[in-house]
């Protein structure tokens, strides 16, 4: 499926990428930027240490930039993206990647984004007060994105960027899929999907 086209492009990107020391993309990263800023879902498979992070932490913030400078988010609004992850130290390691390419864009001029990581860890009084300034963008592992769900903390009405990293393991085993299915039932809207495995040493082989 396509969702609406960004009008963001690669081309937009390339100062983000300079700015944070990225000057020859890897293979995920030429095949899959493009992809992902067309607006159409993806299932990529990567090895570790890629650069795969950035193919779908990018996009998703370029998104949510787009998505302020059209109508600025107000209070207890959020988020456009969501980024699944199916481990506390993966979804921290995303959610930096997420805050320097924000912290980039904010220091080039543009309009500062709030991202939210929802791992247990963090405080709930923490995720609270970071939703009721408007998040633009969730890093989140799927226990406690169920349960803010579930609470109804913050809604996914806005949302339309998904992805879910390692989706292998998240689809594969019995636990994580359950709290994907329950995650899915909160969208209302039309969103771009993207799955991104991580491919075994057998199959480098």
């Amino acid at each position: 499926a396509t969702t609406e086209i960004y009008t963001l492009s690669l081309h937009d990107a390339l100062p983000i990428l300079k700015a944070r020391g990225i000057n020859k993309p890897t293979p995920i990263q030429i095949q899959g930027l493009p992809t992902i800023l067309s607006g159409r879902d993806m299932i990529g498979i990567a090895f570790t240490g890629s650069g795969k992070t950035l193919v779908f932490t990018l996009p998703c913030v370029m998104m949510a930039l787009e998505e302020e400078r059209r109508m600025p988010l107000s209070r207890g609004e959020g988020p456009f993206g969501l980024i699944i992850c199916p481990s506390r130290e993966l979804a921290r390691q995303t959610y930096e990647v997420a805050e320097g390419f924000v912290e980039a864009l904010e220091r080039a001029g543009q309009p500062k984004l709030r991202p939210m990581l929802a791992i247990g860890g963090v405080s709930m009084g923490e995720n609270l007060e970071a939703i009721r300034q408007g998040i633009h963008l969730v890093v989140a592992t799927p226990g406690r994105l169920n349960d803010m769900l579930n609470k109804k903390r913050f809604s996914l009405d806005l949302c339309k960027y998904l992805c879910l990293d390692e989706a292998d393991r998240m689809i594969g085993e019995p636990a994580f899929e359950e709290e994907v299915r329950n995650v899915m039932d909160y969208f209302t809207k039309q969103r771009q999907t993207l799955q991104i495995g991580r491919a075994s040493c057998r199959e480098r082989v």
